[in-house]
Formats: C-alpha cells, structure tokens, sequence
C-alpha cells in the first residue's frame, strides 16, 4: 500500500464520513468495475467523472472521490478503502482482522477466534472479515496488518515441504 493511499484513508476518516457509506462504496466498486475503470481512464474528461460521482455516490463522499480523481489516484481506491479502516480501527482501539476459512466457523469459534486475538494484540475489540478460501484445504488463516497465522492444510504441508528440503 502507497503512502497516498494511507494519507487519503486518513483523510477519509477525519472527514466523518459514516463507515456505512465507506463500506457502500467500496462494495460498488467491487460489484461494478467498470464505474471504476471509468473514473480512472484517462479518456474520460473530468466534468463527466464527476457527473457520474454526483449521480452514484452520497454528497458526504463526492468531493473525496472528486479530489482522488483529479489526482488521478483513483486507481488505488481500494488500497484508500483499505487504510481508511486500518486508521479507523488504530483511532478507536480496535484490531481489523481477516479470517481466510474453507469452512465457515460458528458463532463460537468466532467468539473465540476474537477473543484470543484482543488479548494477543491488546484490543478492546475485532473487527473480523471473513472470507471463504477453497484452495486451503482445510482449516484457516489470520491476517492482521503485516502478520499472519496459518493455520490451514496447505500452510502445514508447505511447511513440511520446508523442513524436508532443509534435510
């Protein structure tokens, strides 16, 4: 992640935009990337960008995505989404964390899984996304920031193929 991106998802916090409308954008930008393509290509002229920021997004957003495209930093919208949670869970006291599974756990085990990583981290709370991921065979695997606990069926095996090789 840019420096950019972390500055305007610091930006995009201290503006007090409601996380409800963060969250709505970004998961339009996901489902509709051609709104994205749109805003980043060079073809289109800024007037009609911002027609188009006008009709599809909230007034609380529009000069924030206004200032990004005249930056031509709309290509890291989601990298900005992504730091604007990060700077949003670090001011609260909170830990974002994604949780990569194959099968989804319960209501407990979701208690649990967050339980142990407040008192890893020393949070008051998680924030736990949750995303299915078949290619791990089995089991899961933690993100949170730059660290990551696998605890997953292909993370073992490559750890076993590691350790055979050294041999």
């Amino acid at each position: 992640m840019t420096q950019a991106a972390n500055n305007y998802g610091q930006v995009l916090y201290e503006l007090k935009v409601p996380k409800g409308m963060v969250e709505e954008a970004e998961v339009l930008f996901r489902e509709v990337p051609q709104l994205k393509e749109a805003l980043v290509s060079p073809v289109v002229k800024k007037s009609e960008k911002n027609r188009v920021i006008d009709r599809v997004f909230p007034a609380e957003l529009r000069n924030f995505l206004k200032v990004l495209c005249g930056h031509q930093d709309m290509g890291e919208v989601e990298d900005v989404f992504e730091a604007y949670h990060a700077y949003a869970c670090e001011q609260e006291g909170s830990l974002r964390a994604t949780l990569y599974y194959v099968t989804e756990p319960d209501a407990e085990q979701l208690k649990k899984i967050k339980q142990m990583l407040m008192k890893k981290y020393q949070k008051q709370d998680v924030e736990l996304r949750l995303v299915k991921d078949s290619s791990l065979g089995g089991g899961f695997v933690i993100r949170t920031g730059d660290m990551e606990t696998d605890w997953s069926i292909k993370g073992r095996m490559k750890q076993l193929e590691q350790i055979l090789m050294r041999r």
